[in-house]
């Protein structure tokens, strides 16, 4: 029986690291997209709006956008105007603002005092089963917008994925959705703050 188990786990170890690469982190990298002719040196300071939510986890798109400010700000290379201003400045604007017009990012742009607004959208925010194994999947998508022209600057998609078999294996816990989330966050901001 102790040859069973010693066989089971030398196993789940040597196969955990290729199954965790498979399973953990994402497949591939960020699609994005910068305009070569706009001088990122000129973005002092920026908003970030509240990201859209597509998916079924309803606390995907306040996660998302919470940890999108938190990191701007870690990384030093950013001001970033604190969400209550955001929130008073889009609520001067008539009606409902899921995807800014280029009127409406001219004006929050002017009332924030910012060079550019950040937008983003949590395309899925789950957590797929495949038998007894769990994994997290985000997808976000992320816009800079300048807010003298309205014009995307930048652009970003990325998908990050976490594996729970080490967890079901060895009995080391899950990977929360707020980790998978913050991971997805940082690798797309990689794509814009190098």
């Amino acid at each position: 029986m102790q040859k069973r188990i010693r066989a089971f786990l030398l196993s789940a170890l040597v196969l955990s690291p290729i199954l965790y690469g498979i399973g953990c982190g994402s497949s591939m990298e960020p699609t994005r997209f910068a305009n070569p002719q706009f001088d990122f040196g000129f973005v002092q300071r920026v908003a970030v709006l509240p990201f859209e939510n597509l998916s079924n986890d309803r606390q995907a798109g306040f996660r998302a956008t919470r940890l999108t400010i938190t990191e701007i700000l870690a990384s030093g290379a950013l001001d970033v105007v604190e969400p209550g201003e955001v929130q008073a400045a889009i609520g001067k604007i008539p009606g409902r603002i899921d995807r800014p017009s280029q009127e409406q990012i001219l004006t929050l742009g002017q009332d924030l005092g910012v060079q550019a607004l950040i937008l983003g959208t949590v395309a899925q925010s789950e957590v797929m089963r495949s038998g007894a194994i769990s994994i997290p999947v985000v997808t976000l998508d992320m816009q800079m917008v300048e807010t003298e022209t309205a014009v995307i600057v930048w652009a970003a998609t990325h998908t990050e994925k976490g594996g729970s078999f080490n967890a079901k294996v060895l009995g080391t816990g899950g990977v929360p959705m707020s980790t998978i989330t913050r991971r997805c966050v940082q690798e797309t901001l990689e794509t814009l703050i190098q």
